[in-house]
């Protein structure tokens, strides 16, 4: 309850900051998509822990909606409005202290997390009503607030990630009702289009993942990274780092600044090389094990050992991401063929986008009520089965 205090006030400081830019009546329409994703999350009214559960097994498509569920996305009808102007403003700017490195505190995430389900649930509430247009719109707001999410941080952008990732999966949903309106499935084609184009990259996160942490290597931060190497326990994780870190003098952090800014250097240069996926997850396991290795023996790769994102999971999300964002796009090229001509094609387009954890096209399977479309090789060896997208066809 402290933490949800706290953050509260961070966040309605941030407010109030914001606020206090705003000089007269008419500059208070803000061109600043933050201060308005801040007032809705003031606004957001958590449901109890029945009706959250009712709420995610009715995102997981395994219940309708009911009165309790409606009922919830009135209370936060404001959370909505807010969270769909904010998307219409090209500008985001949440005032955080990036002089803070590491020990950067971000308290909009859980409300972030909040406006992405109501936007999804007032989506499939308004495809029960039949309103798949204002359905997909909420699908766009949602690819935007991911934009505007995405920030400067690596946790700030994998939110990002789950966010558009979370905004695709609603519109496969989506698609089935609003097959036969091409006019809106090719605008919607365009949309998806600059949304993926837009979304920043992974070496671009990479990049300004290495200068917010290289902030806080400093030795007058010394207490600021032990508290954070200790976490909830009393002692640090890794007692030698720990150590060499509690009596370093400014050389011995200005040398890890170095050894860090060259390892994130390396790290984008590789996910920017064009390796094939299987090549690049097996090069980045080596770059993550030499790093953490040479902390051993290497003083000046001390903080790189101790902050060093897991590069090679965070590709495969990435990809997992654009693929879904493939699939989407060629599923509407299917839609639109299908709503022209009356049938789905034998075989997918000669230009179609394909599978990014093969690097070939997407193994295409229609039935009478759907299409699949699978992916040549698993995003994991250990899953079972590869990625696959399936779409509704309604009859």
């Amino acid at each position: 309850m402290k933490t949800v205090a706290n953050h509260r006030i961070v966040m309605i400081t941030c407010v109030v900051a914001l606020l206090a830019c705003v000089t007269t009546a008419r500059a208070a329409q803000t061109d600043n998509a933050a201060l308005l994703y801040y007032q809705a999350l003031l606004f957001y009214e958590k449901p109890d822990a029945t009706t959250e559960q009712m709420l995610a097994d009715f995102r997981a498509g395994k219940i309708g909606s009911n009165e309790a569920i409606r009922e919830h996305l009135r209370k936060n009808r404001r959370v909505i409005d807010h969270a769909i102007a904010a998307g219409n403003l090209p500008r985001c700017d949440w005032a955080f202290d990036y002089s803070k490195g590491l020990d950067l505190t971000l308290p909009h995430l859980p409300g972030i997390r909040h406006i992405t389900f109501l936007l999804w649930e007032d989506a499939e509430v308004l495809k029960e009503q039949g309103d798949y247009r204002t359905a997909l719109d909420r699908c766009i707001s949602l690819h935007q607030m991911a934009l505007h999410a995405a920030d400067r941080t690596m946790v700030t952008f994998l939110m990002a990630v789950s966010i558009s990732s979370s905004a695709n999966r609603v519109i496969q949903d989506l698609l089935p009702v609003a097959a036969a309106d091409v006019e809106r499935l090719s605008r919607l084609k365009t949309q998806v289009r600059q949304f993926q184009e837009k979304f920043p990259s992974i070496s671009y996160a990479l990049a300004q993942e290495g200068q917010t942490c290289a902030l806080t290597m400093r030795k007058e931060e010394t207490q600021t990274i032990l508290r954070m190497m200790r976490g909830d326990s009393d002692s640090p994780k890794n007692e030698s780092l720990a150590a060499r870190i509690s009596v370093a003098d400014e050389a011995f952090f200005e040398r890890n600044r170095a050894h860090w800014l060259n390892a994130i250097a390396t790290l984008t240069r590789t996910v920017e090389s064009g390796l094939a996926y299987a090549e690049m997850c097996t090069r980045l396991d080596e770059l993550d094990q030499r790093f953490c290795d040479e902390a051993k023996d290497n003083p000046d790769a001390t903080l790189t050992a101790f902050v060093l994102p897991a590069t090679r999971k965070i590709y495969q999300i990435v990809t997992a991401q654009q693929t879904h964002f493939h699939a989407v796009r060629t599923a509407l090229d299917l839609y639109i063929g299908r709503a022209t001509t009356g049938r789905l094609p034998d075989t997918l387009p000669a230009d179609a986008l394909g599978d990014l954890f093969s690097g070939k096209p997407f193994l295409y399977e229609k039935a009478n009520d759907r299409f699949i479309l699978r992916c040549q090789a698993k995003m994991e060896s250990k899953k079972t089965e590869a990625n696959q997208y399936e779409f509704k066809i309604k009859q």
